[in-house]
C-alpha cells in the first residue's frame, strides 16, 4: 500500500485556493478590475487627433464619420463632433469649417488625390 505524501508543489495550489476562499472580497475586486480593463481595451478607439476641414456640398456628419471615424462608433463620433463644434443639431453648412476627430493618424480623407505639377 502506498501512502500519499504531498510535496511542496502540490501544497502551493491548495494554499492559494485556501487564501482565495478566505479573501473573497479581494478575489471579487480583482475580477472586477480585470473585466474593466478588458472593457477599456475592447472599446479603445485608438489615437484621436483633431483636424479642421471645410464642409463641402453634399457632406453630412454621417458621410464624414465614415471617412474619419476609424474604429470609433459612428454615433460616438458624431456626438464628439457636435460637442467640439458646439452644434445644436446635426445640420452642417457647406463652406463652413468643422473641427473633427481623426482616428489612427488619418489626417487626410480616404479619397484624397494629390496631383503633382511642374513649376
Amino acid at each position: 500500500m502506498r501512502t500519499y505524501i504531498p510535496n511542496k508543489h502540490s501544497r502551493k495550489g491548495v494554499t492559494m485556493m485556501t487564501w482565495l476562499k478566505k479573501n473573497t472580497h479581494i478575489s471579487i475586486l480583482l475580477g472586477a478590475c480585470l473585466l474593466f480593463a478588458g472593457y477599456l481595451y475592447i472599446t479603445d478607439p485608438g489615437d484621436v487627433n483633431y483636424a479642421e476641414i471645410q464642409i463641402e456640398h453634399g457632406d453630412s456628419l454621417w458621410s464624414l464619420a465614415e471617412q474619419y471615424r476609424g474604429k470609433m462608433n459612428t454615433d460616438d463620433w458624431i456626438k464628439l463632433v457636435k460637442t467640439e463644434n458646439e452644434l445644436a443639431d446635426i445640420k452642417i453648412v457647406a463652406g463652413k469649417s468643422l473641427v473633427i476627430p481623426v482616428v489612427n493618424d488619418q489626417a487626410n480623407p480616404i479619397n484624397t488625390i494629390e496631383i503633382a505639377r511642374n513649376e
